[in-house]
């Protein structure tokens, strides 16, 4: 590392890092994720957490932060993300399956990528391998900002197992995925293997002696999709692949999993996903019209998935696929095409959250929570508004009132 790197790790981690006192944050309208919305409140802060949300009585030498015209939110959540790291979006093509794989080693802290989601108001992303093969590693839930480290931004590793079960990982040079016969069947013996080395290792612990299983490095992370630690989430769409998705990965292996993308159609099985309570994790494509479904209609595909009794809807960006910083502007156009307000906020905070399994810390404003909060110039869907503050465990790392960040390649 030459001395001048060093001297920026060192600058960067003093611009985050915020006294460890109390912080109320006053703002007109507190949108909590926990089942109520309230005007005129405020929110109290104790070491990264939230200690209060509503009335609150100002502590002696609390730093108090006033928004009276503006809105506050839970920091947003992506679970559909590929520019955590030092390039765009990550592919090994070579092997159609790849369980050992991860992203948590490419994760670059200094991206200029993630300081445009920071300011846009996103403030944890699942940063997952591209889906250029059908099982491309394991993804890393990790904070955009907040630390200068790694390890200060990891949320949760693994975050979760990455899948695409069809579509961009076919493959044409005549090798095993060329069909979904082939794709499927590997997908199949990875489970199958991961489900029987759980089981294995699972007897060999409750025996308490005897001769351990052989490890194996490939199918660590996996046993704890059966310990149901995290989930895989599952790059699929049109109807056919969404319901072949919930056959395998649900029905057939029972592991916790997250339906992601669901276009081209595949809302047209979302009864299934919501008889099965799954979630479903929309996006980039907000809307599916007549080339793919041939009955001369525009649809919007949330508020598709929302209509067939979808609970657990959440919407992605697939950045860089749509700028991470826009993950607002793609709740903006779900309620355009016909998602209810409240959802669509949900749907970007407190459901994701509840997907990848971190609601315990992460989705809303409430007591005992990490406090990720967002300021906005007024409601966050009127996409005329902007990101005044982004604070992320208690920390503010985005203060527009400090300079305000130019997104799409521009600078502070």
């Amino acid at each position: 590392m030459t001395r001048l790197a060093a001297v920026a790790i060192l600058l960067l981690g003093a611009y985050f890092q915020e006294p460890s006192g109390v912080t109320v944050i006053r703002a007109g309208k507190i949108f909590t994720a926990a089942g109520n919305t309230i005007d005129d409140g405020a929110i109290l802060v104790e070491n990264g957490k939230i200690k209060a949300v509503g009335v609150v009585e100002v502590p002696a030498g609390a730093r108090v932060l006033e928004f009276p015209e503006a809105w506050a939110t839970p920091g947003l959540i992506d679970l559909h993300c590929h520019i955590g790291g030092m390039i765009r979006d990550i592919n090994d093509m070579v092997h159609p399956t790849n369980p050992e794989l991860s992203t948590r080693a490419t994760i670059d802290p200094s991206s200029e990528l993630l300081k445009d989601a920071v300011a846009g108001g996103v403030t944890t992303v699942l940063y997952i391998p591209g889906s250029g093969t059908n099982m491309s590693g394991f993804g890393t839930l990790m904070h955009t900002a907040g630390g200068a480290t790694v390890d200060e931004l990891v949320v949760r590793y693994p975050g979760a197992l990455k899948v695409a079960q069809a579509w961009n990982p076919e493959r044409f040079g005549g090798d095993l995925g060329t069909t979904r016969m082939g794709m499927w069947w590997g997908l199949r013996k990875v489970l199958e293997d991961g489900r029987r080395y759980n089981q294995e290792w699972e007897a060999f612990e409750k025996s308490g002696g005897g001769k351990a299983p052989e490890r194996r490095e490939n199918l660590e992370l996996v046993r704890g999709l059966f310990q149901r630690k995290w989930p895989v989430i599952i790059h699929t769409a049109d109807a056919r692949d969404v319901m072949g998705t919930v056959r395998m990965f649900h029905d057939e292996f029972g592991i916790p999993c997250i339906i992601s993308h669901g276009e081209f159609g595949g809302f047209r099985a979302a009864p299934e996903i919501a008889k099965r309570d799954l979630p479903a994790n929309i996006g980039p494509r907000t809307y599916d019209w007549t080339i793919m479904l041939y009955d001369g209609k525009c649809h919007g595909i949330a508020a598709k998935y929302y209509e067939a009794g979808v609970k657990n809807l959440s919407l992605n960006t697939d950045s860089p696929v749509v700028p991470e910083e826009e993950l607002i502007v793609q709740a903006s156009m779900s309620v355009r095409l016909g998602l209810p307000e409240d959802v669509a906020l949900r749907g970007v905070t407190i459901e994701p959250a509840k997907a990848v399994m971190i609601a315990d810390r992460l989705g809303s404003l409430e007591p005992g929570k990490d406090a990720d909060i967002v300021v906005w110039s007024g409601n966050p869907l009127d996409v005329r508004n902007r990101v005044l503050l982004t604070i992320i465990g208690g920390k503010v790392v985005y203060d527009e009132r400090k300079g305000r960040r130019v997104t799409f390649g521009g600078g502070w």
